[in-house]
């Protein structure tokens, strides 16, 4: 395997890697705002309907307990309007495209890297570099990278990590 072939293999690995770590930090926000809207609306009712049992002859929980679920029920609220998990959610998911995008791309330019003297190698490469440099990029929780790198570790397709650089020999 040549160096391109290598280099080209490389960037396909890590952009994999960012593509599903983006695609499961869609999928932790999307989870997020949906437990955070489902425990709003269950502590809401809760709340509404307690004017229904008087029977509660427990003055603290009146006193304490129903003001402390208000609250937490307004900073979940909070949470949703400042936060916007779904924005983020939805802009991670379209980040996650135009990384698959731009690997598709990579497959493609593979191809022309078993002639390392193919007229159109290196300008396709700097395209390719050209598009990844322009986008956006936003954090993913290490977590979320890590186990985006194992999966796409497991797949056993790419070589090791910068094995396009040819090891350097220590001089005593």
């Amino acid at each position: 395997m040549n160096r391109s072939e290598l280099l080209l293999l490389d960037w396909m690995r890590k952009i994999h890697q960012l593509e599903y770590a983006h695609c499961y930090q869609s999928l932790f926000y999307a989870k997020l705002e949906k437990w955070v809207g489902i425990s709003s609306f269950v502590l809401t009712t809760t709340v509404a309907f307690t004017y229904r049992f008087p029977f509660i002859s427990y003055p603290w929980v009146k006193e304490w307990i129903l003001p402390l679920i208000a609250f937490i029920v307004a900073i979940l609220s909070a949470y949703q309007a400042f936060i916007k998990p779904s924005e983020k959610s939805e802009t991670h998911r379209k980040l996650g495209l135009q990384y698959e995008k731009i690997r598709h791309e990579i497959e493609s330019v593979y191809l022309l890297a078993k002639d390392e003297e193919h007229p159109e190698l290196e300008t396709k490469k700097t395209v390719i570099k050209g598009k990844w440099d322009a986008l956006d990029t936003l954090y993913v929780n290490e977590c979320y990278f890590k186990k985006a790198k194992d999966k796409v570790n497991s797949f056993k397709k790419y070589p090791k990590e910068l094995d396009f650089i040819p090891d350097r020999k220590v001089i005593d």
